[in-house]
């Protein structure tokens, strides 16, 4: 069951690139896909999940509905699925594809509580799953999650925005009752995979994060399925800096090491991911200035990479380790042109160039910008054949598919 009819439009060109770039998106509304490490592309790569905005220059309140929409790229069309409550500005409601084009994913809210739906696109049932879901095993077998409940508390967007009655911070101290979970999609069973306790436990000196209230954040499932990373922040109520640090661990949250303490995520550092070839993390490190960095899983053999190119964005690695893929924030002004428009980045590691590949607009310069800004968030196809990436190119979010064939011919 559908809450809406197929709809037929024409993707729009876009010319501001070096490469063939499609609006998929129909003029409509405001549209957004997930992140810079989660596919929208369903397993086929026919299918695109995208979800639709209600607005796009304010925070969700509690019963602010969006939609899960499914775009054919073939036939040039959407459908409306279902509505959900389970949704932030900059990640949506963690859309994400399992195992077949018959499976999709995705966050749902009901007072205090974000769960996940099982959803079949094409038949419209819906299965109500015991956990939530921040990204999904390759096979649809699992899917993992932090508590999405306490995420806005570090960061609004994220999450879901939960009513001040259903509302309560993470408790002061590293609690080993809440942290990441998995939830086996096919017995619906949650279980506690690893706490914020485990976390707290791998730290060598403990000091700096007595009394800090623990909030785990991204959770990144490596390409060959096989490690899990996890982002954790300490927040202070006095007002002190969130400690951010990372640890790896196994798909079933054994061999857990810690990859990043905090005092190596300095000033400005941001947005690991897993290197493509899984044993390594790629993340803007400062280093006087933000270099694109590649370390351990556990934490040895810090690297630069690309030492030609400035850091920046969220950088993702193809499939062959050659190419950065990143875009640019607003306030890297070395990256932002006269019509306030940041670019898609291609970095060659073997040619040493860094090419902006297209420039698109974000709402830079607008009231909508700040906290409500349109991240690109530049991911890659499965076969590395297309990028897919946000902007606001007609002064609405759209998502826009740039053909990269051609780099691999």
């Amino acid at each position: 069951m559908t809450i809406g009819q197929v709809k037929h439009y024409k993707f729009r060109t876009y010319d501001k690139g070096s490469y063939p770039v499609q609006i998929v998106t129909p003029d409509d509304g405001y549209y957004i896909h997930n992140f810079f490490d989660v596919k929208p592309w369903s397993p086929s790569g026919r299918y695109l999940a995208v979800l639709k905005l209600p607005f796009q220059d304010r925070e969700p309140a509690p019963e602010d509905e969006a939609v899960v929409c499914l775009i054919d790229l073939q036939e040039q069309s959407m459908v409306e699925l279902c509505k959900t409550k389970g949704w932030g500005m900059q990640v949506g409601a963690h859309i994400c594809w399992g195992n077949s084009d018959d499976e999709l994913f995705f966050n749902d809210k009901e007072k205090g509580e974000v769960f996940a739906y099982k959803l079949n696109p094409h038949t419209g049932e819906k299965v109500r799953l015991a956990g939530s879901v921040y990204q999904a095993s390759k096979d649809g077998r699992y899917i993992y999650s932090p508590n999405l409940s306490v995420v806005n508390y570090s960061q609004m967007g994220y999450g879901a925005a939960i009513a001040p009655e259903h509302s309560n911070p993470p408790p002061i101290g590293a609690s080993d009752e809440d942290g990441l979970w998995r939830t086996d999609v096919a017995s619906n069973q949650r279980e506690l995979l690893f706490s914020y306790k485990q976390a707290y436990d791998l730290l060598p000196d403990k000091r700096d994060v007595e009394g800090a209230r623990f909030v785990f954040f991204h959770v990144k499932i490596n390409p060959q399925q096989t490690r899990l990373m996890q982002v954790v922040r300490c927040l202070f109520d006095d007002g002190r800096p969130i400690l951010p640090f990372i640890v790896t661990m196994n798909m079933d949250g054994s061999d857990a090491k810690l990859a990043l303490p905090y005092e190596f995520w300095l000033k400005g550092s941001h947005h690991p991911d897993w290197h493509s070839n899984g044993r390594e993390i790629l993340m803007n490190i400062n280093l006087k200035r933000l270099r694109f960095s590649v370390f351990a899983e556990d934490g040895q053999s810090l690297r630069l990479v690309a030492p030609f190119a400035t850091g920046g964005g969220h950088p993702s690695y193809s499939k062959d380790g050659r190419y950065i893929l990143t875009d640019a924030y607003t306030s890297e002004a070395e990256f932002v042109n006269e019509n306030f428009e940041v670019p898609i980045r291609l970095i060659d590691t073997v040619a040493g160039t860094d090419e902006r590949i297209v420039d698109i607009w974000t709402l830079a310069g607008t009231d909508t910008a700040g906290d409500f800004r349109c991240d690109p968030h530049p991911v890659w196809s499965e076969d590395n054949q297309y990028i897919c990436f946000n902007g606001t190119p007609e002064g609405r979010r759209q998502v826009l598919i740039a053909d990269l064939s051609k780099l691999w011919q």
